[in-house]
């Protein structure tokens, strides 16, 4: 299939599906090198939609009910060797785009990743930064999951091994000022074990961010899952919650997505 992604809007208590998304180069010979529609994010009128098997991320604007094509993002440092991971996961916040690549070839360190920051003037898009981790290593897969809430962004890598811990994960938090967008912290879970993949997803509002860590073995359950809570307060962030299913059971992925 050549992908596509679906939109819908509520009346009343029914939700009708108002247009189809879907890209104008999915072309019939190129099937097998796409996959449009493989992340999703909105805000207001626009929607943005990855397609990673091409490396691309488009963007799709509202008038009245109708639903047009704006721009195609790309990254500006990608080379056909690199893995077409761009797009793996988009988050949108106003005239701000983050998108992931998380098979990214970061300072020549393979598949450390990358996030890509986009702004819109206009109706014209330009990429603003490429954020990644001070710490990045193999295989890090930063990118993996993304998140925007206003001026701060929060990128997953679920393969990195902080304190020396196999893929624990972690997450990282990012913060602009004017243009110039700068570390703030590195998240990892209080509880972290090996192979936990903490930062598989990634959730932002305001000053409170969310990351899950789908193979964690709360309580001694294998691969049942947690989601950890952290809170930001000046610049500090520290964790004030784990989030577990009241009913986990062993292999429930809880915190996937």
């Amino acid at each position: 299939s050549l992908g596509a992604a679906y939109v819908f809007v509520r009346s009343g208590t029914n939700w009708i599906q108002q247009a189809k998304l879907r890209d104008r180069n999915g072309l019939q010979a190129d099937r097998l090198n796409t996959s449009f529609g493989s992340s999703v994010a909105l805000a207001g009128n626009t929607a943005l939609v990855g397609n990673e098997g091409r490396g691309t991320a488009v963007v799709f604007v509202r008038n009245g009910t109708n639903w047009t094509r704006q721009a195609e993002l790309t990254a500006s440092d990608a080379v056909a060797a690199d893995p077409n991971f761009f797009g793996h996961a988009v988050a949108l916040a106003g005239n701000t785009a983050l998108v992931g690549n998380l098979a990214a070839t970061s300072g020549g360190i393979t598949a450390a990743g990358a996030a890509y920051v986009f702004t819109r003037t206009g109706a014209t898009w330009t990429q603003q930064a490429i954020l990644t981790a001070s710490d990045k290593a193999e295989f890090d897969f930063f990118g993996l999951s993304v998140a925007l809430a206003g001026e701060t962004a929060l990128v997953g890598a679920f393969g990195s091994d902080p304190g020396g811990t196999d893929d624990a994960g972690a997450a990282y938090v990012f913060v602009r000022s004017g243009t110039a967008w700068s570390e703030q912290a590195k998240l990892t879970a209080g509880a972290k074990a090996a192979t936990d993949r903490f930062g598989v997803s990634v959730a932002l509002s305001g000053n409170t961010a969310v990351a899950g860590a789908f193979v964690a073995d709360p309580q001694g359950i294998e691969d049942a899952g947690a989601a950890y809570v952290f809170a930001r307060n000046g610049t500090a962030w520290s964790q004030i919650t784990k989030l577990t299913a009241g009913d986990m059971a062993a292999e429930d992925l809880f915190g996937a997505s």
